[in-house]
């Protein structure tokens, strides 16, 4: 009998043990689940050689909190250092309402390092509450367009030789000789533009561009920035400053009149206006 009430509190016992740990591992699921819905969906650039790339997230945060994000993001280029990345533009403007904030942050990025940058980038915005909005990330086939470049630069050398060569033939006063310079000028021109776009393309393998937009979010759900119920409260606010705009109009004409009409009343009571006004009345009979 000892044996059997021994084994069922035994059972009991385990019974309970399991249920707080099943609940903690439920705990730890539904944070990490919260936690990946508010990083966005996982980004795998496939690095493309010859493909450049720009990157541009867009993050939601409390207000208060954009300036702080902000700058933890500019300490974190400035630590890899302007080889590897640089701030080439910022932007902070506070609307009417304190917490109505909007940021940017523009850089220059080592192509190398750019995804592993916004990665950690929006890690931070998850730790300090916000989450990402949106993230839009484009490539040029920047190489095929230097390829392209080198084709028609080496087409274009080849016909100015062959110019070159047949002026260097001709006699001083031939027909031909005008045209063939005017070609030849047209080339030239020609390359200098595609040695300025093949620059262009050469930049633009070298860094990519990165942006950072900051939106400000409520902290409480529903009152985000155009949300239904925001929204309503917005025009409410509005429908309310301009009642009382146009109650204090109605006062500001109206009252003037009032006054002057309780003053005119004021003064016929202690007059002997209205004792003259009763002797009258009562000599009319009489």
């Amino acid at each position: 009998m000892r044996h059997r009430i021994f084994l069922v509190t035994a059972l009991i016992l385990a019974g309970c043990s399991q249920k707080p740990e099943s609940g903690a591992r439920e705990g730890r699921n539904a944070d990490a689940a919260m936690s990946e819905a508010a990083a966005g969906p996982g980004i795998e650039v496939t690095a493309a050689p010859g493909v450049a790339f720009a990157y541009e997230y867009l993050f939601r945060l409390p207000g208060q909190g954009i300036a702080r994000a902000q700058e933890a993001h500019a300490q974190a280029c400035e630590k890899l250092g302007i080889a590897r990345c640089r701030i080439s533009g910022m932007h902070y403007a506070v609307g009417e309402a304190p917490a109505d904030v909007t940021a940017t942050l523009n850089l220059k990025l080592d192509p190398t390092i750019a995804r592993k940058f916004g990665t950690e980038g929006i890690d931070a915005i998850v730790k300090a509450g916000g989450s990402l909005g949106g993230a839009d990330i484009t490539g040029v086939d920047a190489g095929g367009a230097i390829t392209a470049i080198d084709r028609a630069v080496a087409g274009a050398r080849a016909e100015l030789q062959e110019i070159d060569q047949k002026l260097a033939t001709l006699r001083a006063k031939a027909p031909e000789r005008f045209a063939l310079a005017q070609r030849a000028t047209e080339i030239r021109q020609q390359l200098a533009e595609r040695a300025s776009s093949r620059s262009e393309q050469v930049d633009s393998l070298a860094t990519t561009p990165m942006t950072f937009r900051y939106v400000a979010s409520s902290a409480i759900p529903g009152f985000d920035s155009g949300a239904p119920l925001y929204t309503g409260y917005l025009i409410g606010k509005q429908s309310l400053f301009v009642a009382l705009t146009v109650l204090i109009v109605v006062i500001g004409v109206g009252a003037p009149w009032l006054l002057f009409a309780l003053l005119i009343g004021w003064l016929y009571r202690v007059s002997g206006l209205r004792a003259l006004r009763r002797r009258w009345k009562n000599a009319d009979p009489a």
